[in-house]
């Protein structure tokens, strides 16, 4: 018979860490936007540019922070499932 189940803490750090890596997006936005209102560029190009990472690109940084969070939040389901199976 195969082994089923999980370790608890090694999900409960699986999901720290995810929340971790999370919120260290936000920091990421923040870090390359201040760099890239700093840097001196003109033109199309660099209006090209600032508008894409306006747009597009900080929103995709976003989507992969959302990704995390869920990952985190189901990993912290798993974790509390399990406790409740091996406790019971």
């Amino acid at each position: 018979m195969a082994q089923l189940g999980a370790d608890v803490e090694q999900l409960d750090r699986l999901g720290a860490k995810l929340k971790e890596r999370a919120a260290a997006m936000d920091d990421t936005v923040r870090q390359l936007s201040t760099q890239l209102n700093g840097t001196w560029w003109k033109g199309a190009d660099a209006d090209a540019f600032r508008a894409r990472w306006d747009g597009e690109l900080r929103a995709q940084i976003t989507k992969v922070k959302t990704v995390l969070e869920t990952t985190a939040q189901t990993v912290a389901k798993q974790a509390a499932d399990q406790r409740q199976v091996s406790g019971a």
